[in-house]
């Protein structure tokens, strides 16, 4: 097993540096290339990232989307499976990657994501959010019909991304779009609990209502989407609206 972490980064020196080395700390996992994608940092990121083993790739800030740097990531990688972590996901215990990984041991699982705790600074309707997303659950779960993944804390096989890449035109959830895709095509996701990071943003009212304005339109598009090829699946006709 080959492995690449892609990281995508803007403006992270708060927190990559902790990120990059718990990573570094990792046992009992296979060999890894760690890639750093950075969208026009402006402070320290890149000092600090060059003080670790990576290879960095850099991009103007107005090119970026989520699927893009990702993508990038995902092309320069020369690992069989691609880990995709925020820049400001701490994993928690040096046996994260090792535990992320164990479920590809079943050739019918695509993608894998992880535990997230939040940390001291994340908001009640942040915790709200997570504890609903069900990324905070000490429970493991097979997810064929569930579209739920994060890129924040997950795991996949290249050849699938590479098959289809995420899509670079949304601005936000390409992560829930492509695990809809994968599920679409025979693929299980894996819920892993013992892949912990701390992972939360501890940012203001408007800044999280501006980041769930980016993810909620594509969320929308995927239940509605799901919900149309099951009444599709029992032959219930379309609502006049999809006709």
């Amino acid at each position: 097993m080959t492995v690449s972490i892609v990281i995508r980064a803007k403006n992270e020196a708060g927190a990559i540096g902790e990120t990059l080395e718990r990573v570094h700390q990792q046992v009992g996992a296979p060999v890894f290339e760690v890639i750093i994608v950075d969208s026009g940092s402006t402070d320290g990121t890149l000092d600090i990232a060059r003080r670790f083993p990576v290879h960095l790739i850099e991009i103007p800030p107005r090119s970026f989307t989520y699927g893009r740097a990702l993508n990038l990531g995902i092309a320069a990688a020369r690992g069989e499976f691609v880990v995709a972590l925020s820049a400001h996901s701490a994993p928690l215990g040096d046996r994260w990657l090792a535990n992320l990984l164990e479920p590809f041991r079943d050739p019918t699982v695509g993608a894998v994501y992880g535990r997230h705790l939040p940390r001291s600074n994340a908001t009640k309707l942040e915790l709200f959010g997570m504890w609903l997303s069900g990324v905070t659950s000490e429970t493991p779960r097979r997810q064929e019909r569930d579209m739920m993944f994060s890129n924040a804390n997950g795991a996949f096989r290249r050849g699938l991304a590479l098959e289809h890449p995420f899509d670079e035109r949304l601005p936000g959830a390409e992560d829930l779009a492509w695990a809809d895709w994968i599920e679409r095509q025979g693929w299980a996701v894996y819920y892993q609990p013992s892949a912990t990071v701390y992972h939360s943003h501890g940012e203001s009212l408007g800044k999280l209502l501006r980041r769930m304005a980016k993810d909620q339109p594509t969320i929308w598009g995927l239940k509605l989407g799901i919900l149309a090829r099951r009444r599709a699946a029992h032959g219930v006709p379309a609502p006049a609206w999809r006709e």
